[in-house]
């Protein structure tokens, strides 16, 4: 009796401790359900908000122009100046991608048609305000009027945010930014932009200038430098500095300085800066090895240009065509102007002709990018040297990275 007794015992608490053990499961793997439906709730939540968050930047962007007005000056050095922006209308603005710039219109006395002109944009894309650092040129029409004339509280046309020359606050590869002269704008952007993120990428921020009054923001640049221990800055100008300045090399940035500095060659490169730099830079980082993919220049100006025009000569060469053999193509014609001549193999691209025939096409950054000069097509149509950062609609064209395929009417 005693011993069926224990043995009942037994069977019993095997039986509770069974039943206990699978009640607990249960309960493990509900919780582990639970857990997973709130991962992908959560999920679906930061999808639905990041869907909104885009929806509402699409509404925020404006076409054509919009008025802005000078909410101050400030002097970065002898000859440069940052403009801040704010819409006239009060209402929000639309972020911006790091590296990317405005486009003006600019209504100068004396000049019969409105300047239009491109400036990068050299502020933290999350700030309520537009800013552009502008240095003065000599000669330049747009950064004088700039300078001398516009003051706070003046007006402005703008136009949307626009380039391909930019950074994603997701960028999570190691990154030099190599600037030259005002070409620090962009970059600099790009520089706050990978510090609000809190991005982990190892990021090298290469300056060069003249001499040590030309350099701009250094302030920025320096508390940029305290915030992110993964941001390294080094600064050299081509002269040594008078003044006591410390700088960590001298001359322009080379390859030799490059190759000291990093560990290896496996790094996104960003690059802005005067015509020289930029192409000496851009054919000894292919030398050393640095895939084309990997390497960015500025999407408008002279510097980019003339990048691309290198490119072009390279890419003739290698198709077995001389760059020096200059050859007839098809007509030309412009209807508004009644102008017309006859395409010769060497000429750039299509504004550049319309230019030797005193024909005036808007042009902000001559790079395909702003669509400042977007012109309809009456007839025929064009070829592009490289992919246009601008959308055109259907029969239109973008005479600055354009060319002739045939005989060719455009609308200028």
């Amino acid at each position: 009796m005693l011993v069926a007794g224990i043995l009942l015992g037994i069977v019993v608490s095997l039986y509770l401790l069974i039943a206990g053990y699978g009640m607990l499961s249960r309960v493990l793997a509900q919780r582990q359900i639970d857990r997973v439906l709130e991962d992908l709730l959560r999920a679906r939540l930061r999808t639905a908000l990041a869907e909104q968050a885009d929806r509402e930047q699409v509404c925020l962007h404006w076409n054509g122009v919009r008025k802005f007005q000078v909410d101050r000056k400030v002097d970065e050095s002898h000859d440069t100046t940052s403009f801040y922006l704010r819409p006239h209308d009060g209402k929000p603005l639309p972020l911006f991608h790091a590296g990317q710039f405005l486009t003006f219109r600019l209504h100068v006395q004396g000049e019969q048609r409105p300047v239009v002109r491109c400036y990068s944009l050299s502020n933290v894309p999350d700030s309520e305000t537009y800013r552009i650092t502008v240095k003065r040129v000599n000669n330049g029409v747009a950064s004088q009027f700039l300078h001398d004339c516009v003051q706070a509280g003046d007006l402005l046309d703008v136009m949307a945010p626009r380039g391909d020359f930019c950074i994603e606050p997701s960028h999570n590869r190691p990154t030099v930014l190599l600037a030259g002269g005002v070409g620090i704008t962009p970059l600099l952007s790009m520089a706050y932009s990978l510090t609000s993120s809190g991005s982990a990428a190892e990021t090298w921020l290469v300056y060069s200038v003249k001499t040590a009054p030309d350099f701009l923001l250094t302030d920025e640049l320096q508390t940029l430098t305290e915030d992110n221990q993964n941001l390294h800055v080094r600064v050299g100008t081509s002269t040594p500095a008078e003044d006591g300045t410390e700088t960590d090399f001298q001359g322009r940035i080379s390859i030799d300085y490059l190759k000291r500095i990093l560990a290896s060659n496996n790094y996104e490169f960003y690059i802005c800066g005067p015509p020289p730099m930029m192409k000496s830079l851009v054919a000894d980082l292919r030398e050393w090895g640095v895939p084309p993919t990997s390497i960015h220049t500025e999407a408008f100006g002279a510097s980019s240009v003339q990048v691309v025009s290198a490119a072009m000569k390279k890419d003739a060469e290698t198709d077995g065509r001389n760059s020096s053999d200059v050859t007839t193509g098809p007509a030309v014609k412009f209807a508004k102007s009644s102008k017309d001549g006859t395409w010769t193999d060497g000429t750039p691209n299509l504004l550049s002709f319309a230019e030797s025939l005193d024909i005036e096409i808007d042009a902000g950054c001559r790079a395909g990018s702003c669509g400042s000069c977007v012109t309809a097509i009456r007839s025929g149509s064009v070829k592009y040297l490289e992919t246009p950062g601008y959308e055109c609609e259907d029969n239109t064209c973008l005479p600055c990275v354009a060319v002739p395929d045939g005989q060719l009417e455009l609308d200028a």
